[in-house]
């Protein structure tokens, strides 16, 4: 990509630096021509007044910033898991990698056969 304004080779039209094609032509630029043609900043012809856009002020983006009323801020502390479940859990968790490994090693010695 062009870092400055490109004249085309082949009809001379001043093309802006982000375009990859002569806007009248269509013709691509290489990059000898990108680096040979390239155009002064005073040599620009002026854009129509329809196309430029008009210099606005812009504000400064300013989140809100949130505050917790006390209701939501205090969150309830967890009930405690009675120790039955808590084994249950564990050993759910391990019955099935556990069949898993004996179902392999089972296929393993009896599927050679």
């Amino acid at each position: 990509m062009a870092d400055a304004p490109w004249r085309c080779s082949e009809c001379g039209t001043v093309n802006e630096p982000v375009a990859n094609a002569c806007r009248t032509c269509g013709r691509w630029p290489s990059l000898f021509d990108l680096q040979e043609s390239v155009v002064d900043e005073a040599e620009l012809p002026a854009a129509p007044a329809e196309l430029r856009l008009p210099r606005t002020e812009v504000e400064a983006f300013e989140p809100e910033t949130f505050e917790p009323d006390a209701e939501s801020a205090a969150e309830p502390e967890p009930e405690p898991v009675p120790e039955g479940a808590r084994r249950r859990r564990l050993l759910t968790s391990v019955i099935v990698p556990l069949a898993f490994v004996v179902y392999l090693v089972i296929s393993i010695v009896f599927g050679e056969r």
